[in-house]
C-alpha cells in the first residue's frame, strides 16, 4: 500500500468516534439543528445511518426492518453493532436463498451478471489481501 492510501485509511479510523459523537448528538438536538438517523425512502426501503445496538428492536418492530446493507468498514461495525452472519456464498447461491425466501422476486440474466463481476472482484481482492498478510508475516 502506498504511504498516502496508509495515512488516509489511518486518518479515516482515527476521525471515525469523533464524527459518530457529533453524529448521534446532532439527534439529540432539538429544532433545525436536529438531523434524523434515518429516514424512510418508501414502503419497503430505509436510508440512513448505520444502526447500533440498542436501535435494533426498534427497526424490528416499528419498522419493520428484515435485512440490512452496509457499506461501512469492518471497524466501523466490530463493536457497536449487531454482528453481521456472513455465509459466502456465490451469486448463484445468494440468488437461490433470496428465491427461496421471497418467491415474487425475479433476479435477471443481467443483474446475476453484476453479481458474478462484483463476487470476481471482491473475491480477488480479498485473496490478494490474503497473500499480502501472509507473505508480510
Amino acid at each position: 500500500m502506498a504511504a498516502g492510501t496508509l495515512l488516509e485509511a489511518g486518518l479515516a479510523r482515527v476521525l471515525f468516534y469523533p464524527t459518530l459523537l457529533y453524529t448521534l448528538f446532532r439527534g439529540k438536538m432539538p429544532g433545525p439543528a436536529h438531523r434524523d438517523w434515518y429516514n424512510r425512502i418508501d414502503n419497503t426501503v430505509l436510508l440512513g445511518a448505520l444502526p447500533l445496538r440498542n436501535m435494533t428492536r426498534r427497526l424490528v418492530q416499528d419498522e419493520n426492518v428484515r435485512g440490512l446493507i452496509t457499506m461501512n468498514e469492518e471497524y466501523e461495525t466490530r463493536f457497536l453493532c449487531n454482528s453481521p452472519k456472513v455465509y459466502n456464498w456465490t451469486p448463484e447461491e445468494a440468488v437461490r436463498a433470496i428465491t427461496k425466501i421471497r418467491s415474487h422476486i425475479y433476479i435477471r440474466p443481467g443483474q446475476v451478471e453484476v453479481l458474478r463481476e462484483f463476487h470476481r472482484v471482491i473475491t480477488a481482492g480479498a485473496a490478494k489481501n490474503e497473500t499480502c498478510h501472509t507473505s508480510q508475516m
